[in-house]
């Protein structure tokens, strides 16, 4: 099984409010902070972290990630420049990179924060999770998720 798994809103957990204007993404990266049980429940698995994060800032989030997790995900997509819709985003990257490296009939399950982009998913049959309001478990909307199973 091959999770995507989103940046912000999913691992980070100390994102700022939704509809906020976010601080400077140096200082905001600098801090950020990462959900450890999440780690835990994704390390047995391929991991390809899939954000809408420009892709400028690829190399500096990946070791931040590594740094205060002990853990880095296996493949990432970052988005390239000049793009602003995340499902816009991650469905040309799933399409471009993902696909391509990884298979269009690889068994996938997405954890997603957002809704338009859970939507997105299922157009290709990749069931999603998302966080829990109270951060500390995966939900899929109708039942709770303590491990994954392939």
């Amino acid at each position: 099984m091959i999770i995507l798994l989103d940046l912000n809103y999913t691992l980070v957990s100390n994102n700022p409010a939704r509809g906020s204007t976010p601080v400077r993404m140096d200082k905001r990266l600098a801090n950020e902070q990462y959900r450890q049980w999440l780690v835990e429940l994704i390390r047995p698995h391929t991991v390809v972290l899939i954000t809408a994060r420009p892709d400028t800032w690829t190399i500096k989030t990946l070791d931040r990630i590594e740094e205060q997790t002990g853990w880095r995900p296996q493949d990432s997509c970052f988005a390239p420049k000049g793009w602003w819709n995340p499902p816009a985003i991650k469905e040309h990257l799933l399409k471009k990179d993902v696909f391509s490296n990884h298979g269009e009939d690889a068994r996938y399950l997405a954890i997603e924060s957002n809704p338009r982009t859970r939507e997105m998913y299922a157009k290709f049959s990749i069931p999603c999770f998302w966080v829990t309001p109270e951060g500390d478990r995966l939900t899929d909307g109708t039942r709770i998720v303590k491990r994954l199973t392939c």
